[in-house]
């Protein structure tokens, strides 16, 4: 295995087993608030539902991906039909330095053998490790291929084995979160299934007693932080109804998420771990999604008048969360 302790590739994962929490808006922002950072950054789409993609890319360039062969289930079909190992695969250009691994709901295939690679890994099975890591070493190609030293994840809302190799393959994961309910009690199966394959990752590195002709994750990816959104704002405070739960999130994410990965023996980088909140953006979300535009690329004659305004507020909103996310991995590495 090569050592990988010089490389400049960050990887980040947008995590958390609830749904509906604006996590694929706020991956897409905060990549494209990155790239204007000057960073060169690379999404990837790993979600089934392949959210992410439907919202970079125009229906045109969407049929000329998939026709093109040019999906993550691209590279991933020879590993899962075993015909061969993953297929190199050239991410799609959005715009500027930002690129795309495009996401494809034949994806599921390749978590349907999961499971067995992941079994196999624990026995020291060299396939399970090829498995296990696929996802790790397609971002690292398709990272090389457009120089890329930033990589984002858009994670879909469970915990199952898809997302634990995507996750250990993560130097970081940021969790968006609403403030509700739903969100706060999905926060202890996010800590501990993520402490769990953290263990289990590190017992199986120590089982590989062959030599390898790829290269393994660290497999210890540092809990970065939580980004509350989607709540209804008065006289330029959350409204009542969300600031209590508002108030809840710090010691449930403390107790559901920071605990467990402590006892896995990974600690968060010691800031605050609140990264930010967002309020909601009402119509300009789907404005924004029509576009095919992050929300503060909006021009005059998509958001008129107070949204434009609103709009281009939220650029330094999401560079400033970027900054702070790529500050932490950082901090945390030194």
């Amino acid at each position: 295995m090569a050592d990988q302790s010089d490389d400049k590739l960050k990887i980040v994962s947008f995590f958390n087993h609830k749904g509906g929490v604006g996590k694929t808006t706020i991956a897409f922002n905060v990549a494209l608030a990155v790239a204007n950072l000057g960073h060169r950054v690379l999404m990837i789409d790993a979600d089934a539902q392949a959210n992410l993609t439907a919202v970079a890319l125009t229906e045109d360039r969407l049929e000329e991906v998939y026709d093109g062969g040019r999906t993550i289930w691209s590279a991933l079909a020879p590993l899962v039909s075993g015909s061969g190992d993953i297929k190199s695969i050239r991410p799609t250009r959005v715009r500027g330095s930002v690129s795309l691994l495009a996401g494809d709901i034949r994806l599921s295939h390749f978590e349907a053998i999961c499971p067995q690679g992941w079994t196999e890994a624990l026995a020291g099975e060299v396939r399970g490790y090829r498995v296990s890591t696929a996802i790790y070493r397609l971002i690292r190609q398709a990272a090389g291929q457009v120089d890329a030293d930033v990589a984002f994840i858009d994670l879909g809302p469970n915990v199952g084995a898809l997302n634990r190799t995507a996750l250990l393959a993560s130097d970081g994961f940021v969790i968006p979160m609403a403030p509700d309910l739903f969100s706060v009690t999905a926060l202890p199966s996010v800590g501990t299934s993520t402490a769990k394959w953290i263990r289990d990752w590190q017992v199986a590195r120590a089982t590989l007693s062959v030599p390898v002709d790829f290269d393994l994750p660290e497999g210890r990816p540092v809990p970065l932080g939580y980004l509350s959104q989607q709540f209804s704002v008065y006289r330029k405070e959350p409204s009542a109804a969300f600031r209590r739960w508002l108030k809840k999130i710090p010691e449930a994410y403390r107790e559901g998420v920071l605990v467990p990965l402590e006892s896995a023996g990974v600690s968060p980088p010691g800031d605050s771990p609140d990264l930010g909140a967002l309020p909601n953006f009402y119509s300009l979300i789907p404005i924004a999604q029509d576009a095919k535009k992050a929300v503060f690329e909006l021009g005059g004659s998509e958001a008129r008048g107070a949204q434009f305004t609103r709009a281009q507020d939220t650029r330094t909103t999401f560079e400033g969360i970027g900054t702070e996310i790529l500050r932490r991995l950082n901090k945390d590495e030194s």
